[in-house]
């Protein structure tokens, strides 16, 4: 009697299944149609993060990705591969008609794989551009690495990695598929022949047909122009211009009062470096945490330890701050070329912030006349008209403890105070006078002796 109530429970939940499927259908449910044509790239990653996501809140019944590239980057494929594992819709991969290096990664990932007639998979050994433009393999550790990435993806889905592994390394030999010395390229007869492959299919509307889809409305989701404007804003030279501006806003604002262009300037492209590379898959917490602590550190210098011109805090605060941006436009796989342009870019970008950061410094007193006083405009008023100060401290004379560049440390009536030369530099033990109170520092002025 229980076997017979099972079964009865079991077949009713497999009609039950089928009719919710046929009402699904029936009801016009979508699949999302994501073309991924031409080089793979840092675009590419934003597009799919994007495109996954708004699939899965639209309930989408599966995406389908149409493949027609040579591959790409190997940090975008493996963020890519990343976003296709953890899709909580399901994946379909249609290659149509070539799938090559990345591009054969990102269909691996995907749970279901078709081909048209004489589509192609593989050829994924990873390469790089010699100093000369030349192609080469690249080392046999990275390779180990895209190997065993391959063959996790393939493991993921259920697939043969062996298969896998051939593509991405010659010394991987399968008998009666591909000899040693050779790299993998599938075609769509060999893939169904090894599990590589659902079936074949002419067109999209027959990827559908054989996977169950039939009556499915496609939905085509496009590349927007922020998809573009993430592949513009982490090429390496573009990358360096955001943290040029970014560092050099930021370092005017701590010397002038208030907060205004300078810092809305810096904080705006610090921000746009950061975004695009989180949404290339690159930044992390790991780099923003680098960043904080190479500012604290300079911070630190600046109006704490001003002993010295440029001491060890400093030195710290730049190798933090650089190491904050290089980790953020490299990942594991970033090809040694990308991570010669990624380190260049960042030592680039902080030398021009630090002389265009001095330049300001020697410009500060020529502007105050010409510019009405851009730093101490109100203070140099109010002794002008005679008002009376609301600060104790103004007014009061005593001597730089230290050299002032324009941040550092002085003495008035016994007491040390952290002050800011008006005119940019006063040397140490110069006679001072503070000129305007802001409060966590004081503006000063030098007097002349007696």
């Amino acid at each position: 009697m229980w076997e017979k109530t099972y079964n009865w429970l079991v077949g009713r939940k497999v009609f039950l299944g089928l009719l919710l499927g046929i009402v699904l259908l029936g009801q016009g449910g979508e699949v999302w149609l994501f073309p991924v044509e031409g080089e793979i790239g840092r675009g590419t990653v934003a597009y799919l993060q994007r495109g996954l996501a708004a699939a899965e809140r639209a309930q989408a019944l599966a995406v389908v990705l149409e493949f027609s590239t040579p591959g790409g980057y190997l940090d975008a494929a493996q963020a890519c591969r990343d976003l296709i594992l953890a899709a909580r819709v399901p994946t379909i991969a249609y290659v149509n008609r070539e799938a090559f290096s990345a591009g054969a990664l990102l269909a691996i990932a995907c749970a279901r794989i078709y081909f048209a007639p004489g589509g192609v998979m593989g050829a994924a050994t990873p390469v790089y551009f010699d100093p000369q433009g030349r192609m080469e393999e690249a080392p046999e550790k990275v390779i180990s690495a895209v190997r065993a990435l391959f063959r996790a993806t393939a493991e993921a889905r259920g697939r043969h990695p062996l298969v896998a592994e051939a593509m991405v390394d010659r010394t991987v030999a399968i008998p009666g598929l591909v000899e040693t010395g050779k790299l993998l390229t599938l075609t769509a007869k060999s893939a169904a022949e090894w599990g590589y492959s659902e079936g074949e299919a002419e067109s999209l509307a027959q990827v559908l047909a054989l996977a169950g889809l039939p009556n499915a409305v496609v939905r085509v989701f496009e590349y927007r122009w922020t998809d573009r404007f993430v592949d513009v804003l982490t090429h390496p030279w573009v990358a360096a211009l955001l943290i040029a501006v970014g560092a050099l806003g930021l370092l005017v604002e701590l010397f002038t009062p208030g907060f205004g262009i300078p810092g809305t300037l810096g904080l705006a492209a610090l921000a746009l470096f950061f975004w695009s590379h989180h949404l290339a898959g690159l930044a992390g917490w790991e780099s923003l945490v680098f960043f904080l602590a190479g500012l604290i550190a300079i911070l630190l210098e600046i109006f704490v330890f001003t002993a010295t011109d440029f001491g060890i805090a400093g030195i710290i605060g730049l190798f933090l701050l650089g190491f904050g941006f290089y980790t953020a436009m490299t990942g594991p796989l970033t090809q040694p070329g990308q991570a010669l342009n990624a380190l260049g870019a960042v030592a680039l970008a902080l030398v021009a912030s630090l002389v265009g950061f001095a330049l300001f410094l020697t410009w500060i007193p020529k502007s105050r006349l010409r510019l009405g006083g851009v730093v101490l405009k109100s203070a140099i008023e109010e002794r002008a008209v005679g008002k009376p100060s609301p600060s104790p401290y103004v007014g009061k004379k005593g001597k730089a403890l230290t050299d002032l560049h324009p941040v550092g440390k002085g003495e008035f009536e016994g007491e040390q105070l952290d002050v800011v030369a008006e005119e940019g530099f006063i040397p140490k033990g110069s006679s001072v006078e503070i000129v305007r109170d802001e409060g966590y520092r004081k503006v000063v002025r030098r007097v002349k002796e007696g």
